[in-house]
Parts: structure tokens; C-alpha cells; sequence
């Protein structure tokens, strides 16, 4: 017989409302981190977190268990060990582990038919879509092909990659009747091909109003695909929130001047700007504010031009989620 929640987990400021897909509050996990003389201590801590409909995230951090991790709980594959979640308006029991009929959970590559092509396959999970079979069939290759998987849409699923075989997964999702869908995937790498295709189909899943989780560390696949980051430092929540203002708030680089003389131009320049950081890098030197220093290229152009000193290239920086990742790593010690 399946046991009740308890009171305290049911309690959330969610009440009805059903554009808040999942919630947690102080949330920790059941599994510790033992080291030889030390305290143990909790993978996952403290964690809060709000995901809303027609949302996509993507959660990455510093450890890919810790990541794995905090999605499997997300899922209600894993139990936690203390604080309120819920998901779907539905309160997660902390020692049930059972996937729920509104969450697609994607945790392994393995879940196609190997004896069927792609297209074969995607008719099979979509066999009960309304509609004429021939025609849904048609459409089916038509969309294969317009997000650029033409190539295998008519190939074996075994000779597939493994990352080949996840985006096609991630397609029978956005088909699927799920109000969540739980990419947790986090070791994957996707080329550029596969990429663009996903991109396509979160659009999908976005139209329809579907919430997606991605747990990955690939800053690039954030970027390209993910409208809100979630990131992990040391198991707990380091940022949470747009895309967007993540990247401005910790990409700190202003440009990057490309040259044979770029030593010379450091050397002026700090003394010019003090209020700059300047790393070299091969033949490249690289321009940061630093922490609450306002960033201003046209003012650093200005002051290369008066060194005297023509450099090959001056490339100004567009905020990306690698670089910000990249700060983050290098200026709290992960």
C-alpha cells in the first residue's frame, strides 16, 4: 500500500497554482562525503530552488555526482534526506523513489529499440498520437530533416552514438503527455548537428508548455539551449536564474588583443588602468574588470592606441555562459 506524505511535506506556497513545476526548500541529500578525520558532510545542503512552466534549465556545477545528484531527486529517483519538494503540485515522499506518470525522465541512452530505424521507432512511441498513420509518418521525416537529422532518420538505432540515440529520446518527449521532462545526461557531449537539432525541439517542448531540467556540464550546451542556470558549488546553490544576467554577472572579460607585442602593451596598460586584470595567454592578452569595476572597451581601445603599439586584432567579448563558468572556477578555489 503506498504511504501518504507526511503534513509538513505537503506544505508549499504553491497551492494550485500549476505554472510552478517544481519547488524545494532546504532540501538536503541522504548521501554524505567521508574523508579520513573529517566530519562527514552532506553532498547536497540547503538546496532551494524554483522551476516554473515552459522553463528550461540547465544545472551544472563544479561536481558532476553532485549534479546527477540534485536531478535524480528532482526526478524522485533518489530519496532526499530532509526539507519540502514538490513536484507538479504532487508533495515527493523522502524515502519513495518512483518515477510519476508527469515526468519523463531521461537517465540513460538505452531506452530505443535497437532493431528499429529512427523513424520506426518515433512512429512506435507516438502510435497513439490521433490522426492518419501515413500522414503522421510524413511529418515525422519532414521534421527529421528540417532540424538536420536527415542523415539517420532512416538508420538502425544501433549503429547510433549514444548522444545520437539522447536527442532522439528527447524528441519522444516533447510527443509525450509529461508536464516535466529530466535530461540527466551530464557526462554527454554533443557536436554541432546534434546540438542545432535540440535546439529545435525545446522550442517543441517550449510551445507546449512543457518544463525541461538538463543536468550537464557543458557551458556550451547551456548556452545554446537553456533559457535559466542553475549552478552547484559545493553542494549547495551557488546562482540560480536567467541565463543571461549569469553571464553578465560573472563573465568579467572586456576583450582580448592579439599580437606579437602584447607583453609591452600589459605593461603600459596596467599602468594606465590599473583597475584592469590583464592575463597573457600565448599570443593573446586578455582584458577583466575586476570584481564592481565598471567595464568600459571603448576607454581600453583608447589607451592602446596611445601606447603607440598596433596590435594584430582586438576582439570585444560577448558574454558567454563559458567564460562565466570559467570565473567562477578560478575565483572560488572548485
Amino acid at each position: 500500500m503506498r504511504k501518504k506524505a507526511d503534513n509538513k511535506q505537503k506544505k508549499s506556497p504553491l497551492k494550485d497554482d500549476i505554472e510552478n513545476i517544481v519547488f524545494m526548500e532546504h532540501l538536503s541529500s541522504c548521501e554524505f562525503y567521508l574523508e579520513d578525520g573529517e566530519t562527514p558532510r552532506l553532498v547536497l545542503r540547503d538546496v532551494g530552488l524554483l522551476f516554473q512552466k515552459g522553463q528550461t534549465w540547465g544545472i551544472t556545477g563544479n561536481s558532476l555526482f553532485e549534479i546527477k545528484l540534485l536531478t535524480e531527486i528532482i526526478a524522485n529517483i533518489k530519496p532526499y534526506r530532509s526539507g519540502n519538494c514538490v513536484l507538479v503540485e504532487r508533495g515527493m515522499m523522502r524515502h519513495k523513489r518512483l518515477i510519476l506518470p508527469h515526468v519523463f525522465y531521461i537517465g540513460s541512452s538505452e531506452m530505443l529499440y535497437n532493431n528499429m530505424t529512427v523513424l520506426e521507432f518515433l512512429m512506435f512511441a507516438t502510435d497513439k498520437m490521433p490522426g492518419n498513420k501515413r500522414e503522421h509518418q510524413e511529418r515525422l521525416l519532414e521534421y527529421l530533416i528540417s532540424i538536420g537529422l536527415k542523415r539517420i532518420a532512416l538508420t538502425s538505432i544501433y549503429k547510433l552514438s549514444r548522444e545520437q540515440k539522447a536527442v532522439i529520446i528527447l524528441l519522444v518527449a516533447a510527443y509525450s503527455k509529461s508536464k516535466l521532462i529530466v535530461y540527466n545526461l551530464p557526462d554527454y557531449s554533443f557536436d554541432e548537428t546534434l546540438l542545432g537539432a535540440m535546439k529545435q525541439i525545446i522550442q517543441l517542448i517550449t510551445e507546449k508548455g512543457k518544463t525541461l531540467v538538463i543536468a550537464t556540464s557543458s557551458p556550451e550546451l547551456i548556452e545554446e539551449v537553456c533559457s535559466y542556470i542553475l549552478f552547484l558549488r559545493n553542494g549547495t546553490v551557488f546562482y540560480q536564474g536567467p541565463v543571461h544576467d549569469f553571464c553578465h554577472k560573472y563573465d568579467r572579460i572586456i576583450l582580448t588583443i592579439q599580437g606579437s607585442n602584447i607583453k609591452s602593451i600589459a605593461v603600459i596598460l596596467k599602468t594606465m588602468l590599473p583597475c584592469y586584470q590583464y592575463d597573457i595567454k600565448g599570443d593573446n592578452l586578455i582584458v577583466s574588470a575586476r570584481q564592481a569595476t565598471k567595464e568600459n572597451p571603448e576607454l581600453v581601445c583608447k589607451k592602446i592606441v596611445e601606447t603607440g603599439f598596433i596590435p594584430e586584432r582586438i576582439e570585444v567579448n560577448f558574454k558567454n555562459v563559458k567564460n562565466a563558468y570559467e570565473e567562477i572556477i578560478r575565483n572560488h578555489d572548485l
